[in-house]
């Protein structure tokens, strides 16, 4: 099972790939924005994994970019740090979890399957016609 990798440092890719060798999850990369959007529009409940500073830009833009009204991924922030507060406001703008590093193979492992179980059950959902304020038809 394919999940993005959108960061540019290299050390991500290698420690990710190593992680994940024999295991169902396969690491594909994006460099840019461009492929990570494409990868999400290609793939079905895509599990992606953004870098805090990918390609310079604040993570608020990179998860509000990449977690459309039509996207159905599982975003989880690849950090430094990890404190409630971040956890905290990455929900708030519809990311799901944030992976500090140094990475743990048992803990990126139990991330990418609860995230994917929750993509697969339409985590996070779509906006519904009652939260804009629309009457169902």
């Amino acid at each position: 099972m394919p999940v993005l990798l959108a960061s540019e440092r290299d050390d991500d890719y290698q420690t990710l790939q190593a992680l994940l060798h024999n295991t169902r999850w396969s690491v594909a990369r994006a460099l840019s924005w461009g492929e990570a959007s494409s990868f999400c529009g290609r793939v079905v409940n895509p599990v992606v994994l953004v870098d805090r500073h990918f390609q310079g830009s604040d993570w608020r833009f990179t998860v509000s970019s990449l977690l459309n009204p039509t996207a159905n991924c599982c975003l989880i922030l690849l950090s430094d740090v990890s404190d409630p507060y971040l956890w905290n406001e990455l929900v708030q703008y519809g990311g799901f979890e944030v992976l500090a590093r140094p990475f743990e193979r048992s803990e990126v492992l139990r991330t990418l399957a609860f995230a994917q179980k929750h993509c697969e059950a339409g985590w996070p959902p779509l906006h519904s016609p009652q939260e804009n304020g629309d009457s169902p038809a």
